[in-house]
């Protein structure tokens, strides 16, 4: 693919940050481990955080590289989605450097990236089919963002909750990796 429309796609998933963090702050003590329960939690980790980061990484790709003549084939879709995905990983990860330090933004750099990059992918490979499949656009966008916020949600949800170490994170990634 093009390189300056990669770039765009990742700059315009960096830029999605913004609306999220300002969607999520309402949320961000029960996102940071303060949720009164677990089912509060899994709640806000997949209808507020894997929804609307998802949901902002999937308008970032739209917006930067769907119309475009180089969008010609279905896994486009992944290579804008996961462009997107690292776009919005590399500033929350700025973000989380910045207020919980150097250790924490290292850590999640490895990880997070990936994460978001697999979501994204997975979203970004549905779109890429629902371009060339008009006839069942609408029920394959709604397919990949469903799987891709869902596989986010309980992705933040078992970390965020330590009913898996961190570590397992890694373990959660490649399974997802591993399906894009």
């Amino acid at each position: 693919e093009p390189k300056p429309l990669v770039m765009k796609a990742f700059l315009y998933g960096a830029i999605s940050v913004l609306p999220a963090a300002f969607i999520e702050a309402p949320f961000r003590q029960f996102i940071t481990g303060r949720a009164p329960d677990l089912l509060t939690l899994l709640v806000i980790s997949v209808l507020v955080v894997g929804l609307v980061e998802e949901t902002s990484k999937f308008v970032a790709m739209h917006v930067a590289a769907f119309n475009s003549h180089e969008f010609n084939e279905v896994m486009d879709g992944v290579v804008y989605g996961v462009a997107a995905g690292l776009g919005f990983a590399a500033v929350e990860n700025l973000f989380y450097s910045a207020r919980f330090g150097i250790a924490i933004g290292a850590f999640r750099a490895f990880i997070t990236d990936l994460a978001h990059a697999s979501f994204s992918g997975i979203a970004g490979y549905y779109l890429g089919r629902a371009k060339f499949d008009r006839g069942h656009a609408a029920a394959l966008i709604a397919r990949g963002m469903i799987t891709a916020i869902l596989l986010h949600g309980l992705y933040d949800f078992l970390i965020i909750a330590g009913l898996v170490p961190p570590a397992f994170g890694i373990v959660m990634v490649l399974a997802t990796y591993a399906y894009l």
